[in-house]
């Protein structure tokens, strides 16, 4: 629907363009050859003026004088001007300015003007001018008039006819370029509203490389990135249900044993009740922290803050973790670094989530270095560990919401417990780091360790 109304829109205009220029040049053309045709008959009527001042003045010089020269305005070339002039409207006056000749015996004896005289043909013998041979002008314009009317009527209908023939032409071409150009629109129209109706798979035919076809590059892009975000939505809500159904599961039932007489009401099962509750707050927390940063409401407090400070401070909270794992923690910090507008919470987050990983993937007597350099107007931190690596397959999806690279431990409630989490840590360490106008990645080979690193701007 969208198509064919613009269709008819292009279509309506274009005719309209067309009609408009066809009487422009219409009138354009009636204008222009009209008065060329006046402009050229005139001109031919001026010639004969001239060939007939020419006899006049070989009438002269035979005679010396201008008796009996009356029937030479009316016969012979005299005759077939007067008679073009309709019969009248030549007169002869002397070298004195007075007419003493009519082709219709007008004005005989009269003085002529100045003017007159001056736009008359000249009538000269031996260098002088002996008389003046005048036509009137209305005449000459009315004998044009007439065959200029026939010659325009047949010029008019030549124009109209070629208009006709041009209209039709570009309607013909007009017709199949804007089917070009609105059966991709139509095209494009009926997928989207295929993707409004829940089809996530439609897509437009794209051809060529116009703008039009990169709107459907574009379009086709778009619903790619679509059908991937309902996928990855669809997903993550399985995910969070699988994971909050596992802390419920165990409350549940240790509640309903409790009720029934199965475990004891002391200190020790409250407290297992209680551990479960942490774990699911904390879920629950990740889960609304990506939420947040996804919406981009997740509010940074940020301070002047000694990044290097942070560091020594977040590292020592896991020296006694390490020293129970006989891992070997290593830091190498540049001094001499300007304070960092941060919100150090946050940083210090995405410090205890990178250490804590290193630490879980770290096989014993491994080593952990932490490095801090300054590379332009960046702050680098590195977190390298000598663990088990990351496969190259699943380097690229470390960063993803609940994807964790250990996957026999992928849904396991214990490794949870331990610390190992529901896979969002790395997200949401790459969505604070993201927040603070940094960057954040990922360096592995398998068997010989992890280098993650973030920059901060300086």
């Amino acid at each position: 629907m969208i198509g064919t109304s613009l269709f008819i829109r292009l279509m309506g205009a274009f005719a309209i363009i067309i009609a408009v220029g066809v009487v422009i040049v219409a009138l354009i053309a009636n204008q222009t050859t009209a008065s060329e045709f006046q402009q050229f008959m005139f001109r031919g009527q001026m010639v004969r003026a001239q060939d007939l001042a020419n006899e006049l003045a070989a009438y002269y010089r035979m005679r010396g004088n201008w008796e009996g020269v009356a029937p030479l305005l009316n016969d012979g070339s005299g005759g077939m001007m007067g008679a073009m002039m309709g019969g009248g409207g030549l007169w002869l006056a002397d070298a004195e300015g007075t007419i003493v000749a009519a082709s219709d015996n007008s004005r005989l004896g009269q003085r002529v003007t100045a003017s007159e005289r001056a736009d008359g043909v000249p009538i000269q013998v031996d260098g002088q001018r002996v008389g003046t041979l005048l036509a009137n002008a209305q005449m000459i314009h009315g004998v044009t008039d007439t065959a200029a009317q026939d010659f325009l009527a047949q010029v008019n209908r030549s124009i109209l006819l070629a208009g006709m023939v041009a209209a039709a032409v570009a309607l013909v071409l007009g017709f199949l370029l804007f089917r070009q150009i609105t059966a991709p629109l139509n095209a494009l129209a009926t997928a989207s509203a295929k993707i409004a109706a829940g089809d996530l798979t439609a897509r437009a035919s794209v051809r060529g490389k116009d703008e039009i076809a990169r709107v459907g590059r574009s379009f086709n892009a778009m619903a790619d990135q679509l059908a991937r975000s309902e996928t990855a939505r669809r997903n993550m809500l399985a995910d969070i249900a699988h994971e909050l159904r596992n802390p419920i599961g165990v409350i549940q039932s240790h509640l309903e044993a409790m009720m029934d007489g199965v475990f004891p009401l002391n200190q020790e099962q409250v407290s297992s009740l209680h551990e479960e509750t942490l774990l699911l707050s904390r879920l629950v927390g990740d889960v609304r922290e990506l939420a947040l940063a996804d919406a981009g409401q997740l509010t940074l407090q940020r301070a002047p803050t000694d990044l290097r400070a942070l560091i020594e401070r977040t590292m020592t909270a896991f020296v006694l973790q390490a020293n129970e794992q006989h891992i070997t923690l290593n830091t190498a910090l540049e001094e001499h670094l300007p304070t960092l507008p941060l919100d150090a919470q946050r940083i210090e987050q995405v410090l205890r989530n990178l250490l804590s990983n290193a630490l879980r993937h770290t096989l014993p007597n491994g080593t952990i270095h932490v490095r801090l350099t300054r590379e332009k107007n960046f702050a680098r931190v590195e977190v390298r560990d000598t663990g088990t690596g990351i496969s190259p397959d699943a380097l690229p999806h470390v960063f993803e919401r609940f994807w964790r690279g250990d996957k026999s431990r992928a849904r396991d409630h214990a490794s949870y417990r331990s610390g190992g989490g529901a896979g969002l840590g790395l997200a949401i360490a790459k969505q604070l780091v993201e927040a603070h106008d940094g960057a954040i990645g990922v360096e592995s080979e398998v068997g010989k360790g992890t280098l993650f690193w973030f920059t901060l701007p300086l």
